[in-house]
């Protein structure tokens, strides 16, 4: 198995790891989601995924097939982009890595009048394959809504008040 130090990513692993990442974004924004099934391990009859959006994880390939394209469903999404940052990586196995990220999705569904954006972290535990890596299990999380609103009310404060904090207080920083 590959060695890792402690709090120190494998620089080659997250490098893959993240081409894995940017495949994955150019499937979701294609708005051609079912694109996004051929990253995941073929060979694995038992994948996992929890969409943020969902009761519950998703268990077998056919579940995960019918999610992302739903034969005769009534398309919700008009458009989405999706986006990954902040990528964390660490080796399970010779062949199994696992990866925690930022995930970063602008959509506008058909029955909203304005399109809105979700911020999730999400994990995933993937394996090497003789065509790159490939997803066995994938699941994305909100933050608790009061990490939320936090953060909304933290973000809502304008880029000048540091400026006006440090001249009105003297210090640097918060």
């Amino acid at each position: 198995m590959q060695q890792q130090t402690d709090n120190v990513d494998d620089p080659q692993l997250t490098s893959e790891i993240e081409a894995l990442l940017r495949e994955t974004e150019a499937a979701w924004n294609s708005q051609d989601y079912y694109r996004w099934l051929a990253l995941w391990d073929a060979d694995d009859a038992r994948p996992f995924y929890l969409a943020a959006e969902e009761k519950d994880f998703f268990r077998r390939r056919e579940q995960l097939e019918k999610y992302l394209d739903p034969e005769g469903a009534a398309q919700v999404t008009e458009a989405i982009r999706v986006t990954f940052s902040d990528v964390s990586t660490r080796w399970l196995a010779d062949d199994i890595a696992y990866a925690a990220y930022h995930m970063s999705s602008e959509m506008k569904l058909v029955f909203a009048p304005k399109p809105f954006i979700s911020r999730l972290r999400a994990t995933s535990v993937l394996r090497r394959k003789p065509e790159g890596w490939r997803y066995i299990c994938y699941a994305e999380g909100f933050q608790s809504p009061t990490m939320y609103f936090q953060s909304l009310i933290e973000n809502a404060v304008p880029d000048d008040y540091a400026d006006f904090y440090r001249d009105v207080t003297g210090k640097e920083g918060f």
